[in-house]
């Protein structure tokens, strides 16, 4: 019985073949970095309407800044996707882009702490 699950499940196993990103690395941080930020100011959005309606203009804000477009950051995204260490580096480079901008703004001061 063990062998028939195991036979099972190696055989839908396929391999994903990692693909090439349009972007580099240092071109996708200050995109994500941005797209984050703006993500987090929508989250203090209530109303649904007016989310979708600042989601558009705040991405489309951002992918002008950087001089992309979104197919071509989808595509890359996708690329980054296929290949779950790369992403994960991107992310933590990410993460440290946005704690940077975070201590520049704060000045080097602690953040204060959320009440709960």
């Amino acid at each position: 019985m063990a062998a028939l699950v195991a036979l099972l499940f190696t055989s839908c196993y396929e391999i994903i073949p990692v693909e090439k990103s349009l972007l580099s690395e240092e071109e996708l941080i200050p995109i994500l970095k941005d797209i984050h930020i703006a993500e987090a100011l929508l989250t203090e959005t209530v109303d649904r309407r007016k989310k979708d309606s600042l989601a558009r203009f705040y991405y489309g804000q951002i992918f002008e800044l950087h001089q992309v477009d979104s197919a071509t950051f989808n595509k890359s995204m996708h690329a980054y996707f296929t290949d779950p260490p790369a992403l994960d580096s991107l992310y933590q480079e990410v993460i440290d882009a946005i704690g940077e901008e975070k201590k520049t703004l704060l000045g080097d001061k602690k953040a204060p702490k959320r009440e709960k």
